[in-house]
């Protein structure tokens, strides 16, 4: 029992330390609890772990939330992309003013923005090499995840990634299976959106036990912003073949195409003029808002080599792996309607630019543990190390957008805005050790060393740009789990993070900045049963040195060019829960979850941008016999556009965004065991509340909650 135990507590480090996916890890846990409710993929169906839209591991180092396959299939939306799946979770809110999973504008997670915190597919972490921010629209939509879980929080030492600090939103293939199965949806709603997905698994076949799986889904919307229409295509493929008894061999392929017209946040006189329901895009060509003006096409794809070991008391694991994005399209210079065409092409014309950028990383991800010991030194050893080098090129022309033509905009020297090419490796190398010197308890220790290197040349906004930066640095962290009963786990974790600074750093006047650091303390305990799901944490993070930014001229009355430096940092805090009950026999279940934060700077004492000072989300869930469905409300609190709110002579009345909530109701109905329609309707209430803004003191510019919305999908399962 004592080692059954233990191999539970140890299933979420050994899922980071050998690249397994989420539900693969869960079914080595050795516990007999953790089989009917610590596996939210496989818990039977109508228990607590089941149901529940968001619940934490009792093999937790840290504060986490997993989503799993039945919530993104029957609660969530079936057109979400990554980000909209986890707004309904602790510490985390999402803009998606064009309607969920149509161009998400901010996601954040305990105030921590886009690029400040991680994102992974099946353990790999990918985004942006320059800013290591991500097109949410471009990697993985619903349909092609099995499983979600945000990590809230820099993980031990061997999870690695370029932004941990800030936590780890981990994204998971769905597993092949060793039968035939497969599932067709299709779907339609608001705003001419509709959708055709599907995913089909060959089960074991032939003599060397070959698995294979395809996922593919096509979504077209107008939008339920006006003419902000999106076209996206997404294909995965995974092939798992066994080489001997021990030894595995995984790829995946997935390749996404989007095609999107490129909206933006308005301005109030805008609004008043043609409603809350415009992002600058109309349908006179002779505006620089010509939504066949306004396009963005976007390209991406992901493959994976994987090489996995299984050796009695050593495993192996090794990833080769690359990604990368295209984008490119034209867009209007202002969509906000204050510069006219003649102020720019006086000549004639309609003024915009074309831009073309691209990225393309090239890693391997190597891992190795091996079991030690016996008696209060039974432990197990991990090792590991991350290559990746990273190429990003852009190139931006101003043209006139009528002929897409090159043209020189009065005031500007030429045409040529931007014109760059950057290169990044980073190398990132851990040794851990899982100690469990006596029954039910779990130490993981570990130091980690990151190296990352940057250099980039070229021209943007008219200016020669151009550098090199080499940072390093070593991260301790130590985490704890401890088993108080089959049901009950607590843990805690101290650890440090780091992040580079971005590529905007070279492009202005090349100061030196200190990277960005974390040191964190975080606890929590977990409660699991086939009735209850519920976790509670506290954390506290010292973000230091913080990096800001002034713009100053380039010699008396020069062009002004972005100064950067380190500034003080930030102290986040909070408390944060989530609970399922399963009530009685009746098929209702009540489930809630929330979070007080508190994201404060230490040199202004104000709360800073995007972070909210609190979110909940509360409803009920129904599963018994033909039917289910469920009706939660999200609340998000007042969030600052710019650091915090000040008084007298410096006071900015639109710094300040309302707390907003809004309700989605899901009924469904399974006509028969493989066949179920179901109805979602999104903000049931047609709340219409600010959710993002620029704090301009004069002239601001706001994005709205989308309107009422729905959709109708059905679902053949065979």
């Amino acid at each position: 029992m004592r080692q059954a135990i233990r191999l539970g507590l140890g299933v979420a480090a050994l899922a980071a330390a050998c690249g397994v996916a989420a539900q693969d890890a869960h079914n080595l846990q050795g516990v007999s609890v953790s089989a009917a409710v610590d596996d939210p993929n496989a818990a039977p169906p109508g228990t607590a772990s089941a149901l529940a839209p968001s619940q934490a591991s009792l093999s937790a180092l840290e504060p986490q939330s997993i989503l799993n396959r039945n919530y993104i299939q029957t609660i969530a939306s079936p057109k979400d992309d990554y980000l909209a799946l986890l707004e309904l979770t602790p510490s985390a809110i999402n803009a998606s003013p064009n309607g969920a999973g149509f161009s998400s504008k901010s996601g954040t997670v305990r105030g921590f923005q886009d690029g400040e915190y991680d994102v992974s597919f099946d353990g790999i972490p990918f985004g942006d090499p320059g800013a290591f921010g991500h097109a949410t629209t471009a990697f993985f939509p619903a349909p092609s995840l099995g499983e979600v879980v945000v990590d809230r929080g820099p993980g031990t030492a061997s999870n690695l990634g370029n932004a941990t600090f800030g936590g780890t939103v981990a994204l998971y293939s769905a597993p092949t299976t060793d039968k035939p199965s497969g599932q067709l949806s299709t779907m339609y709603g608001s705003g001419n959106t509709w959708q055709v997905a599907g995913e089909g698994n060959t089960g074991t076949f032939g003599s060397l036990g070959t698995q294979a799986s395809v996922n593919y889904s096509h979504l077209e919307t107008d939008g339920l912003l006006d003419n902000a229409g999106l076209k996206q295509d997404n294909v995965l493929f995974k092939i798992k073949q066994p080489l001997g008894e021990h030894t595995t061999l995984t790829l995946v392929a997935d390749y996404n195409k989007v095609n999107w017209n490129t909206f933006t946040a308005q301005p109030r006189k805008q609004t008043d003029r043609y409603g809350i329901d415009f992002g600058g895009l109309t349908h006179d060509p002779d505006t620089q808002g010509f939504y066949k003006y306004n396009v963005d096409d976007r390209h991406a794809d992901f493959e994976y080599l994987q090489l996995h070991g299984d050796y009695n008391s050593w495993r192996l694991d090794n990833k080769l792996y690359t990604y990368s994005l295209r984008d490119g399209g034209p867009g209007g210079v202002d969509l906000l309607g204050n510069t006219p065409n003649q102020a720019l092409l006086p000549h004639g014309g309609v003024p915009g630019a074309i831009n073309h950028s691209a990225y393309r990383a090239w890693g391997d991800m190597l891992r190795a543990e091996k079991d030690l010991g016996s008696g209060w030194l039974d432990s197990t050893l991990r090792a590991g190390i991350w290559a990746e080098h990273a190429y990003q090129s852009q190139h931006e022309v101003t043209v006139d957008l009528s002929t897409m033509t090159p043209r020189t905009l009065a005031g500007t020297p030429n045409d040529q805005i931007i014109d760059t090419n950057a290169h990044s490796n980073t190398t990132q190398s851990y040794v851990e050790v899982e100690w469990r010197p006596v029954e039910n308890l779990s130490v993981v220790p570990g130091l980690k060393h990151v190296d990352f290197d940057r250099t980039l040349d070229g021209v943007s906004n008219f200016l020669p740009v151009g550098g090199s930066g080499h940072f390093s640095t070593n991260l301790g962290a130590v985490a704890v789990n401890y088993r108080f009963s089959p049901n009950l786990a607590g843990y805690a974790q101290w650890a440090e993070g780091f992040q580079a600074p971005k590529v905007t750093i070279l492009q202005g006047d090349g100061s030196q900045v200190e990277p960005q650091t974390t040191e964190n303390y975080q606890a929590g305990l977990v409660w699991k049963t086939p009735e209850t799901v519920a976790d509670i944490d506290v954390y506290y993070i010292d973000f230091g040195n913080l990096v800001n930014s002034v713009e100053e001229p380039i010699g008396p009355g020069g062009s002004l060019i972005s100064v950067y430096f380190n500034q003080g940092g930030v102290i986040y805090k909070g408390i944060e829960a989530e609970l399922t009950r399963v009530l009685g026999h009746s098929g209702f279940s009540f489930t809630a979850n929330g979070s007080i934060n508190s994201a404060y700077s230490k040199t202004t004492g104000l709360q800073i941008a995007n972070a909210p000072s609190s979110t909940a989300d509360v409803g009920f869930i129904y599963d018994r016999g033909q039917f289910y469905g469920s009706f939660l409300t999200k609340y998000v609190g007042a969030r600052y556009t710019a650091t915090g709110e000040t008084s007298g002579a410096n006071y900015n009345p639109n710094a300040r965004l309302p707390a907003y909530n809004y309700t989605n109701l899901n009924l469904g109905y399974r006509f028969l065991p493989d066949l179920r329609l179901q109805l979602s309707l999104n903000n049931l209430f047609d709340h219409r509340s600010v959710i993002q803004g620029n704090g301009a003191a004069s002239n601001p510019t706001f994005y709205y909650l989308s309107g009422r919305n729905y959709t109708l999908q059905a679902t053949y399962t065979f």
